[in-house]
């Protein structure tokens, strides 16, 4: 019996030992499952703690800036909300569905495969603005897209190729005929008629280029010249002036020409060649599109820290489509017209550009039945001073 007991109490210890040991590998099993699990949270914690943060300084960027992964957008600051039209959408969603364009969607999938290598973007173009991706690596298989606007960049280098190419045309379009004068006067100089006809073309068309080269020197040097703020002129003899100098044309169209003002002087924050060459080229433009036995009516009010100048005149008016855009340099409502009187289409541009120089604002609006009205307005020379 006792060598029973014996070899039942060494079996019991001995499975006792062995379930031990099988406990405590189980205790080490699950030690390290939950070693590996805390150390899994603490990085996606991280992760999470840095995607905040990355979002909470995007959040500030004026730019569009977009997390991308996969194809998708996961995460978006208010700018790219606005920009793609995303209102409070729920992230993620695909960037086909923000941008559909499957050629750029696919050029993006490549330049996300190939980071960190860089890879540049076509331009992204929304029917209000032109955007310049950039692409950017980010951990865990994300990339950040940022969305620098360049709309006035894209609008600006438009307005310079079309500054440049109606440049070139006005220019070459009056050497040309001073070109064929010249040559023509080799085979048919003894011509007096000819030299007469020819003497009165050249000295047209050479009006016209020093005409032209004279108007943009007037833009460089609103855009670029340097300003006295002490300068001045008194606005209602400025207007006077004009108004005498322009009386000739007037009565040619029996035109009537009406300056209403009530101050005897008004002192304005601007030189007198400057507030001179603004009022003459509006007025030139009233009487010129002033219907015959029409009138042109300028008129001074005076404010407390600006004086406001209005001039009606009673001509066609300016088709509301191009009203916003006749004050850009070289800007035609009627190109093949416009050439053919010699109209360079910079006079507005210049009192555009002059007055903002001098911190003033030009408005065009279109008067009932018909004319236009034109408005600006110029500091005054005390207010301007305390300023």
């Amino acid at each position: 019996m006792n060598w029973l007991w014996l070899l039942l109490v060494a079996v019991v210890a001995t499975a006792c030992a062995y379930a031990t040991l099988r406990m405590r590998k189980q205790v080490a099993d699950y030690q390290s499952k939950i070693r590996h699990l805390k150390e899994e949270i603490n990085a996606l914690q991280h992760q999470l703690d840095s995607n905040a943060r990355l979002d909470a300084l995007l959040a500030d960027v004026n730019e569009a800036v977009l997390r991308i992964r996969g194809g998708s957008v996961s995460a978006a600051n208010p700018r790219a909300r606005e920009i793609f039209g995303m209102g409070q959408s729920l992230l993620p969603q695909p960037m086909l569905q923000l941008y559909r364009d499957a050629d750029w969607n696919e050029r993006l999938s490549q330049a996300v495969a190939a980071l960190p290598k860089k890879t540049k973007l076509p331009q992204i173009e929304l029917p209000d603005r032109i955007l310049e991706p950039r692409i950017a690596r980010l951990e865990n298989g994300e990339a950040l897209l940022l969305c620098l606007d360049v709309t006035v960049r894209h609008k600006l280098e438009l307005q310079r190729r079309t500054f440049l190419s109606n440049l070139m045309h006005d220019l070459k379009t009056p050497l040309t005929s001073l070109l064929g004068y010249a040559r023509s006067m080799e085979s048919f100089g003894d011509q007096a008629d000819f030299r007469k006809e020819a003497a009165a073309v050249i000295a047209d068309e050479a009006k016209h280029v020093n005409h032209l080269l004279d108007v943009l020197l007037t833009l460089d040097q609103a855009e670029f010249g340097q300003k006295d703020k002490h300068a001045s002129c008194d606005g209602v003899n400025v207007i006077q002036r004009s108004c005498d100098m322009l009386e000739p044309q007037c009565l040619a169209k029996h035109l009537s020409l009406e300056f209403e003002h009530d101050d005897d002087a008004l002192l304005l924050a601007l030189p007198f060649d400057d507030m001179d060459r603004i009022t003459t080229n509006l007025l030139v433009n009233a009487i010129h599109y002033s219907s015959d036995k029409g009138e042109v009516c300028i008129r001074m009010i005076r404010h407390e820290k600006h004086c406001q100048i209005i001039i009606d005149d009673t001509g066609p008016g300016i088709p509301q489509k191009h009203l916003a855009r006749v004050t850009e340099r070289f800007y035609r409502v009627n190109k093949a017209r416009s050439r053919q009187h010699k109209s360079h289409g910079l006079g507005l541009s210049i009192v555009k550009e002059l007055l903002e120089a001098h911190g003033g604002e030009l408005t065009l609006s279109n008067r009932e039945p018909h004319g236009l009205r034109v408005e600006f307005t110029v500091p005054m020379a005390n207010t301007a001073a305390d300023s």
